[in-house]
């Protein structure tokens, strides 16, 4: 049976000072480039980004914690987000949680309002949050990297699913994820979207059962089985939810 999964989140990343002093370790003039675009990244300004890669700066530069870009999209920052991605950053680029551009937007800040893990729901930050998934994804760049989480694996499209979250399923299904895609256990994203709903998501349960029939709607496996042997069908029976089980009947 897939884990259900609770795991801490960066909310925070390095400070600015130990940024700086990461930086100060590369030669003088790379490191005031990569500075202001840090510094511009950070303020999450278009503006100030464009015009520090006009001077010189690497849109795909990183520090000790990773990519410019995954800092960015794990902590929400969808202007700096798109600003990078348009002067060419690689969402490839490890990131401060060892994955993708694409992973980190799971992580920390933008992926506890992503996958609906904050106390108080807002909807206009959550909208971000999605268009940085959004962004990242359309360039179809390591969309099903799997990165550790508590004792296992998962890729964003099978935290997407285990969440409930339909609009970002269906974002990532778009772009090309693979929906057979398997971890460390064998586990698909359609086994977490039939489980039963994390505790931890205020995001609505009747949404499951969308997700279970995009995930069929490109090419999912209903005979799938992971470690436990179980097919999917078989698990949303005895989780109990009959709209899925109708979805996986194909009623």
């Amino acid at each position: 049976m897939p884990s259900r999964i609770s795991f801490p989140m960066h909310r925070t990343l390095a400070a600015p000072a130990a940024l700086l002093f990461a930086l100060a370790l590369a030669s003088p003039a790379a490191a005031q480039t990569t500075e202001a675009l840090q510094m511009a990244v950070l303020r999450n300004d278009p503006a100030a980004i464009e015009q520090a890669i006009r001077s010189g700066s690497n849109s795909s530069a990183a520090t000790e914690n990773g990519s410019l870009l995954a800092q960015a999209a794990m902590s929400g920052r969808a202007q700096a987000v798109r600003a990078l991605l348009a002067h060419g950053a690689d969402p490839a680029a490890p990131g401060p949680n060892g994955g993708n551009a694409l992973n980190a937007a799971f992580f920390a800040m933008n992926g506890t309002v992503l996958l609906a893990r904050d106390e108080a729901p807002d909807p206009a930050r959550r909208a971000q949050a999605v268009e940085i998934v959004r962004l990242i994804a359309a360039r179809g760049i390591g969309l099903d990297n799997p990165i550790r989480i508590a004792t296992t694996n998962m890729t964003p499209l099978m935290q997407a699913a285990q969440a409930g979250a339909l609009d970002v399923v269906q974002i990532l299904l778009d772009a090309g994820a693979n929906p057979n895609a398997t971890n460390a256990g064998g586990y698909a994203a359609l086994d977490y979207a039939v489980d039963r709903a994390p505790i931890w998501t205020t995001l609505p349960a009747d949404q499951r059962a969308g997700i279970v029939r995009a995930l069929l709607a490109k090419g999912a496996r209903r005979d799938h089985t992971g470690a436990d042997k179980i097919t999917p069908l078989a698990r949303a029976r005895a989780t109990g939810d009959p709209a899925i089980v109708a979805a996986l009947e194909g009623r």
